[in-house]
């Protein structure tokens, strides 16, 4: 028998906050808002969650909930790389302050 894998990419944070659960470990990086020409944009998330059956991915804007739930139960990270050719995914954390 074949082992379904969910692999998901969405723009929809509703969607990304149901296929997400409790079990796995939230990666987010936050892209700078500063536009060219000097007009800003909103901030973008670059959003990842893993566990051994799911990979869920977002980016875009995020709403208070699911930057609330970033804060709270993710992990800030410099940088996120998503093979899926070979099913890996790299995670890269720098210069993490201790509070």
């Amino acid at each position: 028998m074949n082992r379904f894998q969910l692999v998901l990419e969405t723009t929809d944070s509703e969607l990304f906050r149901k296929a997400t659960c409790e079990l796995g470990t939230l990666f987010y990086k936050v892209n700078n808002g500063n536009g060219h020409n000097g007009i800003d944009k909103p901030m973008q998330y670059e959003i990842v969650y893993f566990s051994g059956s799911r990979v869920a991915r977002y980016n875009g804007v995020v709403t208070d909930d699911l930057k609330r739930l970033c804060k709270v139960s993710g992990f800030e990270v410099s940088e996120i790389l998503f093979d899926e050719s070979l099913g890996t995914l790299k995670i890269k954390q720098k210069n993490v302050l201790e509070a």
